[in-house]
């Protein structure tokens, strides 16, 4: 059988409506248990899911994009990049709430984890939302894997071309 993975290639990535509820920084990157908190104090300031932005949310290989429902707003997107993006959750105990942590670049290389969650219509979607940018990620990161030892391969076969090789001399000090 073949290594190679079949991947249904699609024309658009799928798009949610959604309730942006804000964002609260944390200290933990990633694992169960690190949204918890900061979810819990989005879903407390958002007044239990009553204040929000009604945003439309795509996940691509880009990694979340959001924009505003409204285009009277004028208000520009959100690009959450995929590879700043360390751990995606549908809560546990807030089973509609679909949060994500991600690592903000801040001024002189500083960095800034922050939670972000929104809220979804049903439980299953939040879900499905979860598993589908957990797959995205496990693809892209496989995929840059693949060209790395690919390209790391083509290098050292160059490397021993150029060692194998002797200079080059004109004939004409040769003939000298």
């Amino acid at each position: 059988k073949s290594k190679r993975k079949k991947v249904k290639i699609t024309s658009e990535d799928p798009t949610y409506t959604v309730l942006y509820l804000g964002n609260a920084t944390t200290i933990q990157s990633k694992g169960e248990g690190g949204t918890d908190v900061a979810v819990s104090k989005i879903w407390g300031k958002s007044e239990m899911g009553k204040n929000g932005t009604k945003m439309k949310l795509t996940i691509s290989s880009q990694g979340i994009r959001m924009v505003h429902v409204d285009d009277k707003a004028r208000r520009p997107g959100h690009l959450y990049l995929l590879h700043r993006i360390t751990y995606c959750v549908a809560d546990p105990r807030l089973p509609k709430i679909f949060a994500w942590i991600y690592r903000h670049e801040m001024k002189h290389k500083a960095v800034m984890l922050r939670c972000h969650a929104v809220l979804v219509s049903k439980p299953e979607k939040a879900k499905a939302m979860a598993l589908l940018l957990y797959q995205t990620s496990s693809t892209a990161l496989a995929e840059f894997k693949r060209l790395k030892r690919r390209d790391d391969a083509r290098h050292q076969q160059q490397q021993l071309i150029g060692e194998q090789t002797i200079p080059l001399v004109p004939l004409r000090k040769l003939l000298n």
